[in-house]
């Protein structure tokens, strides 16, 4: 069994960041007003990423910190997340309301 080493916890950073921009700008290419919804971009950041190069998203992604912004500080939003809602059918609804009720606060 080859011995690896352990990957650390920079690397892991980098390598969510590099995933996030990917997904980003191709839900982004995919359905614009849908991606920004779903990203909680405004206009102008969604604009950004979609201009980014490969060399550019790279390089932005080596970051020491997180560049995506979770939205599960919220109570609200988390406890609808994890509650049974009539057996999970509007569960999936509540929490899109949130989320949009969420990117107005946000952008306001």
């Amino acid at each position: 069994m080859p011995i690896t080493e352990p990957r650390s916890a920079l690397n892991d950073i980098q390598e969510v960041n590099l995933s996030y921009l990917l997904l980003a700008q191709r839900l982004l290419r995919e359905n614009y007003a849908a991606g920004m919804f779903r990203l909680g971009f405004s206009p102008d950041v969604a604009d950004i990423v979609m201009q980014l190069s490969p060399a550019q998203l790279v390089k932005l992604a080596s970051s020491n910190s997180l560049i995506c912004g979770f939205r599960l500080d919220d109570y609200a939003l988390l406890s609808s997340l994890t509650q049974d809602v009539l057996g999970g059918v509007l569960q999936e609804a509540h929490s899109t309301i949130l989320l949009s009720q969420r990117a107005t606060v946000a952008s306001a």
